[in-house]
Order: structure tokens, then C-alpha cells, then sequence
């Protein structure tokens, strides 16, 4: 038996993908907030510092802009884009300037 089928056999409780993004940035956070358990001098070094707060935001933005609905991205684009060629067609044809 697969790790997949022992989860499907689970039934519909297992995480979707965007439930597996959420745990793997927590054990993401989990293991920077273990290391700097372990090794204290991790508190005074800006470089561990700045990778570490770089990586757990890049993570949370990623995971709230994955939570974005593309249809419903698409549906509004399309709107948009139907909006602005009903504006272009009520213009008035151009009339080029005679330069004689």
C-alpha cells in the first residue's frame, strides 16, 4: 500500500492541496523556531534573522495569494474586457486631417 492509497482509504478528511501548502509552512516555521531553540546564537545573527522572517513571509504571502479564485479572476477580467470594447465601439469613427 502507497502513502496515497493509506490517505485515500482515510476518506475525505485528508488535506487538499492548498491543506498541504498550510502544513508544510507551518513545519517550515516549526523547524526556524526548533533552530533557534537549539542554538541560541541564531537570536543575534541579522542574517539568520533576515532569512528567516524573508522565508515564513514569502510563505504566507504565496499562501494567501494561492487562495485567490481563478474563474472568478477570469469572470472579472472578462467583464472588464467587455466594458471596454463596448466603450470603443460607441466611439466615433477617426476622421484623419487633410495635410494638404
Amino acid at each position: 500500500m502507497t502513502f496515497w492509497e493509506f490517505l485515500y482509504r482515510l476518506g475525505p478528511g485528508y488535506p487538499s492541496a492548498r491543506g498541504w501548502y498550510a502544513v508544510g509552512l507551518f513545519v517550515l516555521t516549526l523547524v526556524i523556531l526548533v533552530m533557534i531553540a537549539l542554538l541560541p546564537e541564531l537570536r543575534t545573527d541579522e542574517f539568520f534573522k533576515s532569512l528567516s522572517t524573508a522565508i515564513v513571509v514569502t510563505g504566507y504571502i504565496g499562501f494567501a495569494v494561492g487562495l485567490r479564485d481563478p474563474a472568478k479572476d477570469r469572470e472579472q477580467i472578462g467583464t472588464a474586457l467587455a466594458g471596454l470594447n463596448a466603450a470603443v465601439d460607441r466611439l466615433p469613427p477617426h476622421k484623419p486631417e487633410d495635410k494638404s
